[in-house]
């Protein structure tokens, strides 16, 4: 067995309440880093095909920013996470002041900010994954890029439809200042990680 979808119930709620934990794990940080209260609304988990992945995105033209955290150790793969426009600028604008900005050309601190805030999210569940599964996992030094969501999203699912036709899905809101944002994270293991993973959580 090698697909997300192979997975009976009770393996699912495991990875639900994985999700839990993640999510728990991120708020306190969060809130350190916006300075300013976070909450995360229970997250959903999806588990879908490879090719549906487009419909992940309001419209695929539409501008989105992608941070990468790879996965390193006893299991290897990567975190994406994927926020919009109207997410990002408000992080940026709640840490640094509001301002008109070029997302498409941001300062260095900027792209930082933006770098911890996926550091952050995707660190929390590969925590929460490595003390589940007990793996040895490290990650990597995030990567972003703010482009286009289908060509955000183009490079990883090419590589990656070749390891599993299913790809698990976390989605996530973000509330913070009386508003809600939405937030997704991608998972997206190596051939023998994912197998690795769904015997563990058989066991």
């Amino acid at each position: 067995m090698n697909q997300y979808s192979d997975l009976d119930e009770i393996s699912r709620d495991f990875l639900r309440e994985l999700g839990n934990i993640g999510t728990g794990n991120a708020v306190t940080s969060l809130s350190h880093m916006l300075m300013e209260p976070v909450d995360i609304e229970v997250p959903g988990l999806q588990i879908m095909k490879y090719q549906d992945c487009c419909s992940l995105l309001p419209e695929a033209e539409e501008l989105m920013t992608g941070i990468i955290v790879g996965v390193r150790g006893e299991l290897n793969g990567l975190f994406l996470f994927l926020l919009d426009e109207t997410f990002t600028r408000e992080v940026l604008d709640t840490v640094l002041g509001e301002e008109e900005r070029n997302l498409l050309s941001l300062d260095e601190m900027e792209r930082s900010l933006i770098c911890e805030l996926g550091n952050i999210m995707c660190g929390s569940y590969i925590c929460a994954l490595s003390g589940v599964l007990d793996l040895k996992m490290e990650v990597t030094v995030p990567s972003m890029s703010i482009d286009m969501g289908l060509a955000i999203l183009s490079v990883p699912v090419a590589h990656y439809s070749r390891v599993s036709e299913d790809i698990l899905v976390i989605d996530n809101i973000f509330r913070m200042g009386g508003k809600a944002f939405s937030g997704r994270i991608l998972f997206l293991p190596e051939p023998e990680a994912l197998e690795m993973m769904l015997q563990r959580l058989r066991e």
